[in-house]
């Protein structure tokens, strides 16, 4: 499935930018994968895993449920939406954000994963294309938006030092089967 992550080096500290980044409420501000979104659900948690808001993902005419999937103190949050119907198939959106120390300030690596099903399988490079094309710009806004300059910050595609990376990949396990031999 289409996963794009990017980093920004921003001038806080990690406890500030994770508090903002925590708040769902916060991410029409900077993000374009959300064009509006509303309160939490009165019922359940104010911010942390289980935290519920509605959302529009843009293009779309109705509102969808994003919850926090991910809470982990000053280090981790993600969001996950609900699976959003088209003719050609669904999508389903998620929204991580990973946060660590650098220098005075703080990296930040923001990742977007969608699942596909149906036809959407198709156009999977299509929706990599567009996440690789706007997500750096996004982290731009967000760098705009905390620290309220319109420099240009630090954006890339590398973690930098110190960062906690992408997991390496499980190894396969061995093979399951043996080669069926010849009757002659």
């Amino acid at each position: 499935m289409p996963q794009v992550q990017v980093y920004v080096s921003i001038p806080l500290p990690v406890d500030e930018v994770f508090v903002f980044l925590s708040d769902g409420r916060n991410l029409p501000r900077w993000h374009s994968g959300v064009m509006e979104i509303r309160g939490t659900d009165p019922f359940g948690p104010a911010y942390g895993n289980g935290c519920v808001y509605r959302y529009r993902f843009p293009g779309r005419h109705r509102d969808f449920r994003l919850e926090c999937c991910a809470y982990e103190r000053y280090r981790r949050i993600g969001f996950l939406g609900q699976r959003m119907w088209t003719p050609l198939g669904s999508q389903v959106p998620r929204y991580d954000f990973r946060l660590w120390p650098q220098g005075a300030g703080c990296r930040v690596g923001v990742q977007v994963t969608s699942w596909l099903t149906g036809g959407m399988l198709a156009l999977w490079p299509v929706v990599a294309f567009g996440w690789r094309r706007d997500l750096p710009e996004d982290v731009q806004r967000l760098h705009e938006v905390l620290t309220g300059t319109a420099g240009t910050a630090d954006v890339g595609f590398d973690p930098g030092s110190g960062a906690i990376g992408p997991q390496p990949r499980p190894a396969l396990a061995g093979r399951r089967f043996s080669r069926s031999r010849s009757l002659s």
